[in-house]
């Protein structure tokens, strides 16, 4: 049980880590199976509600047989004798306890099997993600350029520690007009290159 919790513990944050990468229809997907797991939660709660209600029960039971059996004893009643008494509150004891441990072994086996089965459906939900995630075609980047910017301006060589934002300062252009101007897709310059600083007459 211990190691079904484990891997329990271990595969749910995978699940969650996994969901950003997914398309929607795999994060629908995996919305539906983190319903479905809440689902069999719930169950699982409501089970171990049910048998701690039916053991509040037994104890309540014993309790008042307990009680009734001491006013007996205190009446001085010669129809039992406390010899008997004792017998009955033993034998009464014994049961009581075989309900409780026949109690926690079922409950602890419809835990265990309701948590293995969990975990292979959090695992069957991993596989599926990560198979949608490699099937999933890559798509490449595609740069736009645009043509607004002015057709005036200079030639500058870049030197040492330049970047556009700085060479745009100096210059007063702009850094979306050197990009455009020089059809540049990254903002990554190296020095003894060539570009041309759009400027505004």
């Amino acid at each position: 049980m211990k190691s079904s919790l484990l891997r329990l513990l271990v595969v749910c944050p995978i699940i969650f880590l996994s969901l950003p990468f997914a398309g929607q229809a795999q994060i629908n997907n995996s919305g539906v199976q983190l319903a479905n797991l809440r689902s069999d939660v719930d169950r699982l709660d409501q089970l171990v509600r049910s048998l701690r209600l039916e053991v509040e029960a037994l104890r309540r039971e014993n309790q008042q047989t307990q009680e009734m059996l001491k006013g007996l004893r205190a009446s001085g009643s010669n129809s039992v004798s406390p010899e008997q008494l004792n017998q009955v509150l033993r034998e009464f004891e014994q049961k009581i306890q075989s309900v409780n441990r026949a109690s926690r072994e079922t409950l602890v086996n419809e835990v265990s099997r309701e948590i293995e089965a969990l975990a292979d459906k959090t695992q069957k939900a991993i596989n599926a993600l990560a198979k949608s995630i490699d099937a999933q075609p890559q798509l490449e980047q595609v740069v736009t350029f645009s043509d607004d910017y002015p057709r005036t301006g200079t030639t500058y060589t870049v030197k040492g520690g330049d970047s556009l934002g700085k060479i745009a300062r100096e210059m007063g252009s702009k850094v979306e007009w050197i990009r455009n101007a020089n059809r540049l897709a990254t903002d990554v310059i190296y020095p003894g290159q060539e570009l041309f600083i759009p400027l505004k007459k």
